[in-house]
């Protein structure tokens, strides 16, 4: 293992071969929240899920930081699209008697934005954590605008905080 003096002074005589040697050699996960601050926030992921959305800032501390790191990755942000496209089909479903179903009424109004919303979480540019959190919140709110709305106003106002959110 490169030591940190090592490593700065390698950087600061050949950068060049500094970046292919780090980013060649030494996971990202090095450089990321260790071990048991990411199993803290995954415990922790609901509660912590709820301070993003609320504009808690990552850098106050390292289990929100490591949430905010696993809610902006690619992965996530891709298991989260299908979900919102799987809500929208879930409104579209006949009333059921053992599941909570959206508002169809409000999903319908809302279609076009609730897939853009999609299509945003799963395009390449960057994104905040706030909005990801907040569009989970969304889906799993069962008292939620998204599920009590039956005209579509509280939804639609949900989705431009969403919108705003990922914005930052």
């Amino acid at each position: 293992m490169i030591s940190n003096a090592t490593a700065d002074t390698l950087r600061r005589r050949q950068p060049d071969l500094a970046g292919r040697l780090f980013s060649a050699c030494l996971p990202a996960r090095l450089f990321g929240p260790g071990l048991r601050t990411r199993l803290a926030a995954r415990v922790w992921a609901a509660s912590l899920d709820r301070e993003l959305a609320a504009g808690a800032d990552p850098a106050e501390c390292p289990q929100l930081a490591a949430r905010a790191a696993y809610l902006t990755c690619r992965e996530t942000r891709a298991r989260l699209a299908t979900s919102v496209e799987r809500f929208v089909t879930a409104a579209e479903l006949p009333p059921g008697r053992v599941t909570v179903r959206p508002a169809r009424g409000g999903v319908r109004a809302n279609r076009a934005g609730i897939l853009e919303l999609a299509a945003r979480l799963r395009d390449d540019a960057p994104v905040y954590a706030r909005g990801v959190a907040e569009c989970k919140l969304m889906l799993s709110d069962g008292a939620g605008p998204a599920y009590v709305d039956g005209h579509g106003e509280a939804l639609a106002r949900e989705l431009g905080l969403i919108f705003s959110g990922l914005r930052g």
